[in-house]
């Protein structure tokens, strides 16, 4: 019984999250002059008390868990603070958005291990207090970007197309695949080897943060989607081929499935809400959403399938065939390209709010200055030379001076070079 109502709360919690989620992007959608730092400290002190809640529950016995239960559904505040930070990765390029996202997850599992060795009261402590340092360090940010609150609703015109809601789909029924997968893993072993999952994880995310560091500013991302196909594959392949119990390769392989698809999911979301004709805060919202519901359906599924005894090769079987409709319909090269590549609407090179978005975009990452700004705007304008230095008040000799500066910064060698570089930011 008490198993029971242990998981009704963890399903509780699963649900309320993706209430929380699709409720969020709704508002965001109707009005972007939401208040991210009313939502954050709301979000904070409700998972504050969630997890206060349930560290009290054991100490009253089994009659407090309905307490449990309140204190598991809070737990689901934390979705608003997982998209109001991916909101801010949106002021960076992909090759930094790929580092912050792998090396969060690096630092998620080395807190992971390391609290299995810490005390209970430590652990209690820290669950309490990691919450609102996570806060005090995004209002850090959001002051040091400046960006981020009601006002970002400004210059939305600028970005030229909507969200992709199939690509979307296609990566939460990829999780949901991936889900269903360990969950067949796992019930062949009544212990599962978790310690060997946050091994191989913190492997692949310090391997991910490390390849992203020498990338290019913006290297193309459309071939590593398609190697989520044949990373389910394989998986599935080890959970049926190995009938005995858990094998320390399957756990591997499911393992580096998992961290691979998850930190690209959330990769694949900051692309393309820097491109999405809906704010940012949304386009987070729209894909963490799908993919909680996708995962939710999974594990329905899974427990009608032991609730009739469904053959597990039947199951298997299904995840590879759901899998490749995924991988041709959904998430096929042309649709993640459109997404990952400038295969859209050609910017109002007009709207100057437009323009002025993208470079504030590029110049967070190449460090331009504010002279610098002003002439990349008119730049991906198409004004000439004497019309930029007759706007700007400057001499001809003093804005060659500042374009072989931009370039250098940029890493390119020609004008054109760098508009094709400040498309990529729009």
């Amino acid at each position: 019984m008490l198993l029971a109502a242990e998981r009704s709360a963890a399903f509780g919690e699963d649900v309320v999250y993706a209430a929380v989620l699709i409720v969020l992007s709704i508002v965001v959608l109707r009005t972007n002059r939401i208040n991210r730092k009313a939502l954050m400290v709301a979000s904070t002190a409700i998972l504050c008390l969630g997890v206060g809640l349930f560290l009290l529950a054991p100490l009253l016995g089994a009659q407090a868990f309905p307490l449990s239960i309140a204190g598991r559904v809070m737990f689901a505040s934390a979705a608003c603070i997982a998209v109001l930070w991916g909101e801010q990765l949106c002021s960076v390029g992909i090759r930094a958005s790929l580092l912050v996202i792998a090396g969060s997850y690096a630092f998620s599992y080395v807190g992971t291990l390391i609290f299995v060795a810490t005390p209970p009261f430590v652990v209690e402590a820290a669950q309490l207090l990691l919450p609102a340092l996570s806060a005090g360090v995004w209002f850090a940010v959001v002051k040091r970007a400046g960006a981020c609150d009601e006002s970002t609703a400004d210059g939305l015109q600028g970005r030229s197309r909507t969200v992709p809601y199939r690509v979307f789909l296609g990566v939460g029924i990829f999780g949901a695949a991936l889900l269903l997968t360990n969950g067949l893993s796992e019930g062949k072993t009544g212990a599962p080897d978790e310690f060997l999952t946050l091994y191989v994880g913190l492997a692949v995310s310090l391997c991910i943060a490390g390849i992203a560091a020498f990338l290019p500013r913006n290297v193309d991302l459309t071939f590593v989607f398609r190697l989520m196909l044949p990373v389910i594959v394989i998986c599935t392949f080890l959970v049926f081929a190995i009938e005995a119990d858990q094998q320390p390769y399957e756990v591997v392989a499911i393992g580096f499935g998992w961290t691979f698809f998850i930190i690209f999911a959330w990769e694949i979301w900051c692309i393309a809400a820097a491109k999405t004709t809906v704010p940012p805060l949304a386009a987070f919202s729209l894909g963490s959403a799908i993919l909680s519901l996708c995962t939710l359906a999974a594990e329905g599924l899974r427990a009608l399938a032991a609730l009739f005894s469904v053959d597990s090769l039947f199951i298997i079987a299904s995840i590879c065939i759901v899998s490749i409709l995924t991988s041709l319909f959904l998430l096929n090269e042309q649709k993640v390209r459109e997404v990952v590549q400038d295969q859209r609407a050609l910017l109002d090179r007009a709207d100057e709010g437009a323009c002025r978005l993208c470079v504030e975009r590029m110049a967070a990452e190449i460090k331009l200055t504010e002279r610098e700004k002003e002439i990349a705007i008119r730049v991906l304008q198409g004004k000439d030379n004497a019309a930029i230095s007759q706007e700007l008040f400057i001499s001809k000799a003093t804005l060659y001076t500042h374009l072989r500066n931009m370039y250098k910064k940029a890493g390119v060698h020609s004008r054109q070079e760098f508009s094709n570089l400040m498309n990529r930011y729009c």
